[in-house]
């Protein structure tokens, strides 16, 4: 895990331990059973995953790269996750929380020209691509319906997205004034900004111990150089099979659709999925 990722994480958990310190310390119980002060899914997924990009530069140039079948990333990875949820004053109002961090790369010997920003990277040379998803994802969520078995709820909050991905490798490339060069060549490109969400979710308690549990989030977004939306949603079944501890299994899926996002002279275009299946201890407190 890089440095960059422990950051990450060690401020997700600071985030985390200061919403469990600051909810109310009594607990009502859903369905007669189930503590609700503080729910955590702590777990791994087996994520399936696509990636499409473009990286142009000043001179108009870049053609739009499929990752996994041009440098053979593998389509489907096994990453922690995290999700939760704390309850922030009587009943109806909770803060949700949640960390997935995604790193992926692969290498493969190119067989045709491959433009990405100002550089054209020639066929026969050995290229490594990467690419790196990171979301933070917090939010404030008020219970319209709030009784003993069902709960609707609408939520506004944000994810910081970090999304890269890079080319680095050993061949012979142009730059954007046409000098042609043999050697080693890397070039990246990134976002990180923080993305306003918009939901609702939906926890039902089915029968006493176990909890059906939905959500969809979206936004989207034309200005300030940014076009383009993301969308969020999963679905998850917890059984408790004591008070505070149960076993859960989710399948979740973000996607990002990035149009058109200009920095300077640049301009990055992607299409971003993951979809995971996984499994989860779920804590109640």
């Amino acid at each position: 895990m890089t440095k960059k990722s422990l950051s990450f994480l060690g401020s997700f958990f600071v985030m985390a331990a200061a919403l469990v310190i600051a909810v109310p310390a009594h607990a009502e119980e859903f369905a007669d059973k189930i503590p609700d002060l503080v729910w955590l899914d702590i777990g791994g997924s087996v994520n399936e995953l696509t990636s499409n990009a473009s990286f142009t530069g000043q001179n108009g140039l870049g053609a739009t790269v499929d990752f996994e079948q041009i440098f053979d990333i593998p389509g489907s990875k096994t990453t922690f996750a995290i999700y939760g949820t704390a309850r922030v004053s009587a009943q109806r109002r909770h803060v949700d929380f949640g960390y997935v961090n995604i790193d992926r790369s692969g290498s493969r010997v190119i067989d045709e020209d491959l433009k990405w920003g100002d550089y054209t990277f020639s066929g026969g040379g050995t290229v490594t691509a990467g690419v790196s998803t990171r979301f933070i994802y917090g939010a404030y969520r008020y219970d319209f319906l709030h009784d003993e078995k069902v709960r609707i709820a609408g939520s506004a909050g944000l994810s910081y997205v970090d999304l890269g991905t890079s080319l680095a490798g050993d061949g012979t490339f142009t730059d954007s004034g046409g000098t042609v060069t043999t050697g080693t060549f890397e070039k990246s490109a990134s976002v990180a900004i923080p993305v306003p969400l918009i939901g609702f979710g939906i926890d039902w308690a089915m029968t006493k111990g176990l909890v059906f549990r939905s959500y969809y989030r979206f936004f989207r977004l034309n200005a300030q150089g940014i076009d383009g939306g993301m969308y969020e949603s999963g679905v998850h079944m917890n059984w408790y099979f004591i008070k505070n501890l149960g076993l859960g299994v989710g399948w979740d899926r973000t996607e990002i659709r990035l149009n058109s996002y200009k920095s300077g002279t640049n301009t990055l275009k992607a299409d971003y999925a993951v979809s995971g299946l996984g499994l989860y201890a779920t804590l109640a407190f």
